[in-house]
């Protein structure tokens, strides 16, 4: 019995991601195709409350998506496929979540789960530990559009996480509005964060998601400072996006949110007591995880069929 692939489809609040994946000899993720669409989902939630007609880009992008694994398969006339639809932070919170998600399964076929925050932050550690050991007390960070997830932990262990209501579009979202209750709910996640951290002082901080991804691109560094995410905000601030862009090669999805993104960053760095904030160029985030959960899973099957 061939081995699964894994297609993987993450409903962000900034974009939606695609990732199709296998395995080679030793277990690894093998990554067949990456695609990422950029179809605000929290733009419309954190404004109305609502998905609405946002739904109907959701199903042309996944049928996108579709259309490229079919494209695969038929180079692979053995393989089989086996896809995960997830949904975050926007879609949690979305009034109309319930009727978003039927009608996205009706036309697509594909059950989409809503992934609580934990969740988030369990998987972001999972795709880290993959691929790097963590020694000492460490944090991980995965900074969304909707949300900031947390885990704090000792020696590879996850001690205890958290998700904060403080992703990169929704605070943007506080600050264009300037809605005073917008504006309290973000000073109140920003205090709830500090309390979580009680005092956890982390040796290593990993940092993961589009905003880390884009501070990579920008810099050409692995590693960001402290000193020089300040010195990064204070360029950037006055700037409009387009200048962003043409200035700096800030990717144009995040030339609007990359402000409040790099507020998050400092932050968070600061509230576990870090200095800088390390990027791992292979850990891929929450689809990689959910691809490697699902293709383990898959393997094992095949290894007991095959006993069988």
């Amino acid at each position: 019995m061939t081995p699964p692939l894994a297609a993987i489809v993450d409903l962000g609040s900034n974009a939606i991601r695609f990732l199709l994946a296998g395995q080679d000899q030793r277990g690894q993720l093998k990554i067949l195709h990456r695609d990422r669409i950029s179809i605000r989902i929290g733009s419309s939630v954190f404004a109305s409350g609502i998905i609405g007609e946002e739904r109907h880009r959701i199903v042309e992008a996944i049928h996108h998506f579709q259309n490229t694994a079919s494209e695969v398969l038929d180079e692979d006339l053995h393989a089989s496929l086996e896809w995960k639809a997830v949904a975050t932070s926007a879609m949690r919170e979305a009034t109309d979540r319930e009727e978003a998600i039927r009608s996205i399964q009706e036309a697509t076929q594909l059950e989409v789960q809503i992934l609580s925050g934990e969740q988030e932050a369990e998987l972001a550690l999972g795709s880290v530990v993959a691929v790097q050991p963590l020694k000492g007390p460490f944090a991980v960070a995965d900074l969304g559009g909707g949300s900031l997830e947390l885990v704090l932990g000792q020696d590879g262990r996850m001690l205890r996480c958290s998700s904060f209501q403080l992703g990169a579009v929704r605070w943007q979202h506080a600050v264009d509005s300037n809605n005073h209750e917008s504006l309290h709910n973000i000073q109140a996640e920003i205090n709830r964060l500090r309390e979580f951290t009680d005092n956890h002082q982390a040796q290593t901080t990993i940092g993961l998601g589009g905003a880390f991804r884009a501070m990579h691109r920008m810099t050409g560094q692995t590693r960001l400072e402290r000193t020089e995410l300040k010195l990064w905000r204070d360029q950037l601030d006055p700037l409009s996006p387009m200048e962003r862009t043409q200035r700096y090669g800030v990717p144009e999805d995040r030339a609007d949110i990359i402000v409040p993104a790099i507020d998050a960053l400092c932050l968070t760095l600061d509230a576990v007591q870090g200095t800088a904030w390390t990027i791992i160029e292979k850990v891929g985030g929450i689809a990689d995880a959910l691809a490697q959960e699902l293709l383990n899973a898959g393997l094992d099957q095949v290894e007991k069929s095959d006993a069988g």
